[in-house]
This record gives structure tokens, sequence and C-alpha cells, in this order.
């Protein structure tokens, strides 16, 4: 019989919210950035399905160290837990979401939860500020892409 983990006592959620508004429509844009393993491409960093097909229950490796389980899933949409890696002791979740705005634009919003409540201060603020930089710059990179037009 497997164990779920224990939830902690207490609860401090973080909710960092990185999004960048777009100049194509919402299909040809999640077309470019939606699949599964795409986020590496624009994290810089190997990211592949190691179980699954991509939609619900699949399971990636970003890296060497991370595995994330697709929990979540809309035409326009996926989110995930990070099982294991550094960041999974502190139930950590990610959402990549599209919106529409209007016929010709999207939204594309990489939001971002995990519970601080275990870290010290100083871990609090260099989490914050790492994860805040290190998705901003990924959805510029996939603002670029899909507006330039280029290979991901």
């Amino acid at each position: 019989m497997v164990q779920a983990a224990t939830p902690p006592n207490e609860f401090d959620l973080v909710l960092i919210e990185c999004a960048v508004g777009i100049t194509k429509p919402i299909t040809e844009t999640w077309f470019r950035v939606g699949g599964f393993a795409d986020a590496g491409n624009f994290l810089n960093v190997m990211t592949r399905i190691v179980k699954g097909d991509g939609r619900i229950g699949s399971i990636r490796r970003v890296g060497d160290a991370i595995l994330e389980l697709m929990v979540g899933a809309s035409d326009t949409s996926y989110t995930y837990l990070q099982t294991e890696g550094p960041m999974s002791p502190y139930f950590y979740h990610g959402c990549v979401a599209l919106s529409s705005i209007g016929d010709a634009a999207c939204r594309l919003t990489y939001t971002i939860t995990y519970n601080q409540a275990a870290m010290y201060t100083d871990e609090q603020v260099v989490q914050r500020e790492r994860i805040s930089k290190r998705f901003q710059a990924a959805v510029e990179a996939m603002k670029y892409t899909v507006e330039s037009g280029t290979a991901d």
C-alpha cells in the first residue's frame, strides 16, 4: 500500500503569476507553446515526456532531477504538480494557460504556487525572486517564438 505524503500543519502559499500579451490567435499560440514537453524549450532545459501521451496523467522529466505530473488540462491550459525535485516538498504546482483577447490576440499566463511555510525567510525571498525571474523570461520567450514565427 502506498502512503500519501503528510500535508504540512501550516500553509503560507505563494502565488507567482507571469503573463504576457501575444498578438496571434489563441489556437496558433497554443499549437506553438502548449505541449506538455514544450516548456523546457523556453526554460532552456531538456524536458521530455517519460510516461503518457502529453495529456492528464502524463509525467515529464525536466532536466535530471525533476518529475512533474499533469493533473489538469483544458483546450488551452495544463496544470502540473512537481512530484520529485527541489520544490516538491513545498507542494509546487504550475499552470500554463491562454485566454483569448479577441480573434487575433491572447494572453499567456504561467502561474506557480507553492507552500513556503517550511522555508527560512531568506530562502522564501530567494525562491520567489528566482522563480519569478525564470518564468517571466519563459513567457517572454514563448511570446517571441509565437510572434516571430521562429522555431522553438
